[in-house]
């Protein structure tokens, strides 16, 4: 990630908190990597770890169990420790899981097909010792996910961990597409994409488009996607466009759903009237 300071003034906003109105599933783990304090002279991130923190902060408000939930941070985030946790996710996992994989820290891209998935360009997880885990090799553990699970990227060229991750029962979302950087923004304490759409969108609810009190994973990324190529408009490398990639056409929640709408009587019609609808880090 490449360090920007931006000046933004922040309007806070009195919110309250809508009471849970269904049951969360139960079957709930998570693998978190943030990485700011990388190993010899690699530049250190600023923000990595903070995304982290939001988003274990997000997770136990929405009733997911603390000790299900797996932080790595900074020189614990070795690539070793990475795969493990990754296995633990696979291994843990059940038909009935939602699982969540989130890394924040620096991305390695290289050309050459080194990791022979016939991709001419291929991205790595930098892990905090300077071990790169290969985008194949991350869909790898992912594929040994059962179960619902959100995979969630957050630095430089991270659409391009989709290397066929996406799908019905896989979410991807990544800060910046596959030829673009991703910025942190130091005042947030966050990089700008996981500011955008965890702490302000889902901590703070300032996603929550359709008012329920509930903010859905969709709604959080397609704020986040609308306002992060402004806030970075003005980098050297040029703005970032986050990517959301796969689910199964529904809304995506970390915990409780809102209650179904009552079904409307169906309204009688009018005569004589015609009614048109128009559509829309290194």
């Amino acid at each position: 990630m490449r360090r920007i300071l931006l000046a933004i003034l922040v309007v806070a906003l009195g919110l309250t908190l809508a009471p849970a109105t269904s049951a969360a599933p139960q079957d709930r783990r998570a693998l978190l990597v943030g990485i700011n304090d990388y190993a010899g002279g690699t530049d250190d991130t600023v923000t990595a770890v903070g995304d982290v923190l939001d988003v274990r902060d997000l997770l136990l408000r929405e009733g997911w169990p603390a000790d299900q939930i797996r932080v790595l941070t900074d020189r614990a985030a070795s690539a070793q420790a990475i795969r493990d946790g990754l296995r633990w996710l696979g291994d843990a996992s059940t038909d009935s899981s939602f699982t969540v994989f989130h890394y924040s820290g620096h991305v390695k891209q290289q050309g050459g097909d080194l990791d022979r998935d016939g991709e001419a360009l291929d991205e790595y997880l930098w892990s905090a010792d300077n071990v790169f885990l290969a985008d194949r090799e991350l869909k790898g553990w992912v594929d040994r996910i059962r179960g619902r699970s959100w995979i969630d990227i957050a630095g430089c060229e991270a659409s391009g961990f989709d290397d066929g991750i996406s799908g019905p029962s896989r979410l991807f979302t990544a800060s910046s597409l596959e030829h673009e950087k991703s910025y942190e923004h130091p005042a947030w304490g966050n990089s700008v994409f996981t500011g955008l759409m965890v702490d302000q969108g889902m901590l703070k609810r300032q996603a929550d488009a359709n008012r329920d009190g509930v903010v859905s994973l969709q709604e959080a990324f397609h704020r986040a996607a609308d306002q992060a190529p402004r806030v970075t408009a003005n980098q050297s490398h040029g703005p970032q466009h986050p990517l959301l990639a796969g689910g199964d056409g529904t809304q995506w929640y970390l915990g409780a759903r809102p209650p179904a709408a009552p079904s409307a009587e169906p309204a009688k019609p009018e005569r004589q009237r015609c009614l048109f609808v128009l559509s829309c880090k290194a």
